[in-house]
């Protein structure tokens, strides 16, 4: 197998995980993704890999939150009219 395909290679596995691991920084608090990452390399790895290539995209994962949001929201009011 020629260098360079490896390289490609090499540099397509980088990207997504690079991708995954924004995504987890969307998703989760910051500082547990560091310690995650930090802690358990090989795993946040295979996860971030795994989020890179099947993850929702940044719109999807924010309109969750605001969906989410605005749930309880609507239990905190239904609790205060109790």
């Amino acid at each position: 197998m020629p260098p360079e395909l490896l390289l490609i290679i090499l540099a397509i596995l980088i990207g997504i995980a690079f991708n995954g691991a924004i995504k987890l920084f969307y998703k989760y608090n910051t500082l547990l993704v560091i310690a995650y990452i930090v802690f358990l390399f090989p795993i946040a790895l295979a996860h971030s890999l795994l989020l890179g290539i099947f993850g929702d995209n940044r719109k999807q994962i924010l309109a969750k939150k605001v969906k989410e949001q605005a749930r309880f929201e609507t239990l905190v009011e239904e609790e205060k009219n109790k």
